[in-house]
């Protein structure tokens, strides 16, 4: 193919067909690895439904793409079983459950996301501020972690954020049994208050959902979840007493 078209193809002014891709990572030396996934997303490019990013973890271009989402939405519903999520973390408790889920994270990798999380923060204390709301399940709340008092440390930062006037924070109980979201942790990015995307995560890629069909159901379980937690009042006082 001409030189003209491989600079259009290098600066995303056109797309590529798979067998000219094919050529292309020979050309570039692309190893095995990488060249699987990029066939993979070519084969499906016509696919609408999900974007998948690989090694969320990690610092560099995935996290980046999260951040951009992030960024775009004005509120985020979170779901999470096992662990509070990263706005609502103290510096203790992200260095803590980054270095427990990264894996061979250096210490250097590891402060640099430690200190990405706590810039991000900032979105809910700025001039026109993120809505957040988050349902945490009671496990994840009094799961021990660090030193002396860090634990406390990070309920008390709970309580305050959760003042905040644009934050919603409440704990699902132990003792709730069953519910629609037991298949595991979601997030649901809100563009002018409509659902426009699901993120799910695993440990070594994160998916981004956009059908109607998909945040649907999604948007039922939110509902659901709602009305077998703890209200937000209720939440502040259990955690005042856990803290």
């Amino acid at each position: 193919m001409s030189g003209s078209k491989i600079s259009r193809i290098e600066t995303s002014e056109i797309g590529v067909y798979l067998d000219d891709l094919e050529k292309l990572l020979d050309l570039y030396g692309v190893s095995r690895r990488q060249r699987v996934d990029l066939l993979d997303l070519a084969r499906h490019a016509e696919q609408r439904g999900l974007l998948r990013i690989n090694n969320s973890n990690l610092p560099g271009e995935d996290w980046h793409t999260w951040a951009d989402f992030e960024e775009e939405a004005n509120g985020l519903l979170f779901y999470e079983p096992l662990m509070i999520p990263g706005l609502l973390q103290t510096t203790e408790y992200a260095r803590e459950i980054i270095t427990a889920t990264g894996h061979d994270l250096s210490v250097d990798e590891v402060e640099a996301l430690v200190g990405s999380r706590k810039a991000r923060q900032g979105k809910l204390t700025r001039a026109a501020p993120l809505k957040l709301h988050a349902i945490i399940e009671q496990g994840a709340v009094e799961r021990d972690f660090g030193g002396p008092g860090a634990h406390a440390r990070q309920i008390r930062h709970l309580l305050d954020t959760a003042e905040l006037p644009n934050v919603v924070v409440q704990v699902l109980p132990a003792d709730a049994g069953l519910h629609a979201a037991m298949s595991g942790a979601f997030v649901i990015l809100e563009y002018d208050d409509e659902a426009g995307l699901v993120l799910l995560e695993n440990k070594v890629s994160s998916v981004f959902l956009d059908e109607p069909e998909q945040i649907e159901v999604f948007d039922a379980t939110w509902s659901q979840l709602l009305h077998q937690a703890l209200t937000p009042e209720e939440t502040a006082e259990y955690l005042k007493r856990l803290a």
